[in-house]
């Protein structure tokens, strides 16, 4: 991208996402949990997990996996900063994937 003008807007735009409270409290809760080492490891294993998961199954497998992985991560869960970690992790990704799609529906790429 060698275009300087466009290299501002797209400067400008990351800097929108990061003034997002989606984006504030998903960097605000990370720093916490990785000042607990064991725990933003035991955090991580989950995330690697439930992605490989999802990755990986479907239909009533991916149903039994992830129950079987919420059993085994229980504990883990149970932490109220594990929890709200994880679930502004995940707002802040449905809003990346939102203005992903929104940037690929405009522009049209076929």
């Amino acid at each position: 991208m060698t275009d300087g003008h466009l290299r501002k807007i797209v400067m400008d735009f990351v800097r929108a996402i990061k003034g997002r409270q989606e984006y504030k409290d998903y960097k605000e809760l990370l720093e916490r949990i990785k000042e607990q080492p064991e725990l933003y490891d035991k955090t991580n294993a989950f995330r690697q997990k439930n992605f490989a998961i999802q990755s990986s199954e479907s239909g009533e497998r991916l149903l039994e996996c992830m129950e079987e992985l919420e059993k085994e991560f229980e504990e883990v869960r149970a932490i109220p900063l594990v929890d709200n970690f994880l679930a502004a992790e995940l707002c802040f990704c449905k809003m990346m994937q939102e203005i992903n799609e929104l940037i690929w529906d405009e522009i049209d790429f076929q």
